[in-house]
């Protein structure tokens, strides 16, 4: 794994916090761990593909997509366990001597030593956490309105991660389709019996990197209008400033001129005449730098 990913892993896990929710900005990332956006996109997806975290999309109120949430998935790395060491032998792993033995954590042996109510407890985490996953996927559309009860039933019958893409596919089937829903529970449990995925549809991942690239776009579209914007206000003040530097025997024969080729706009008051005189100064002396190259002022 890339440094840059093992960064933005361990950034990811303090957004999380004590609830388990990271939802950052790929920007937010960047800034934070002082690389480039690109290359936390690039990390994000080594760390998708490496097993450690599940991106899922976010909709906004109006059904658009924001910043991606981010489920931390169990990893062999975390464990210091040989997947065929029974836990009670030496462990010599490193050029040093360990003894698993039942005084260390829980978690270095491969049989639990969790009680029953323990064991509850993480079964309990797990099931909200992916119950909080598909309600997410299930935002804006008629099926977020199932209950609690129905959407623990459903979990239980086919289980979390049949669940989480049978949500996703009904949830962008309605959104495709618009159809009226009057029972959520029943909806989604023909999704789970009979999940069938059309060619149209398009994963959690890849929606959000669309949306993501089409946010981009947008934003370089922005910057680029915001720099003709700024063009056009210097070519303003530009423009002004040469007008202002005109004898007024200059300024008349820019307005006879325009009266001359614009007969039918003689009675034009005069503050709007001088808008269009300056225009047509203006684009004279840009004639006469382009066709000479000179810069300064024409003599008077």
């Amino acid at each position: 794994m890339s440094s840059t990913a093992k960064l933005v892993f361990g950034k990811l896990c303090q957004y999380a916090g004590q609830n388990g929710q990271a939802y950052p900005s790929y920007k937010t990332l960047a800034g934070d761990v002082g690389v480039e956006r690109r290359q936390a996109i690039r990390a994000v997806k080594e760390l998708v593909d490496y097993g450690l975290i599940k991106p899922v999309g976010r909709r906004k109120g109006d059904g658009g997509f924001t910043s991606n949430i981010y489920a931390f998935l169990w990893h062999q790395i975390f464990s210091d366990d040989d997947p065929t060491d029974p836990g009670d032998k030496k462990d010599t792993r490193g050029g040093v001597t360990n003894v698993t033995t039942p005084r260390c954590h829980k978690r270095h042996h491969l049989v639990s030593t969790m009680t029953p109510e323990e064991n509850h407890t993480r079964e309990s985490n797990s099931e909200r956490t992916t119950t909080e996953e598909i309600r997410l996927l299930l935002s804006g559309t008629p099926l977020s309105k199932i209950s609690e009860k129905e959407l623990r039933v459903l979990i239980k019958r086919h289980g979390g991660k049949r669940v989480i893409e049978a949500a996703d596919v009904a949830a962008e089937t309605w959104r495709r389709e618009l159809k009226e829903i009057r029972k959520p529970g029943g909806y989604l449990q023909a999704f789970c019996v009979d999940l069938i995925v059309t060619e149209w549809y398009e994963p959690p991942h890849i929606r959000a990197a669309k949306s993501e690239a089409a946010a981009e776009r947008k934003r370089a579209e922005n910057d680029r209008q915001e720099e003709l914007n700024k063009a056009e206000a210097q070519e303003s003040i530009e423009r002004d400033d040469y007008w202002h530097s005109l004898s007024e025997e200059d300024r008349q024969k820019h307005r006879d001129d325009f009266r001359a080729s614009a007969p039918f706009m003689q009675d034009i008051k005069d503050d709007f005449l001088d808008g269009l005189a300056k225009l047509i100064a203006w684009d004279k002396r840009q004639q006469m730098i382009t066709n000479t190259g000179i810069t300064g002022e024409p003599s008077h």
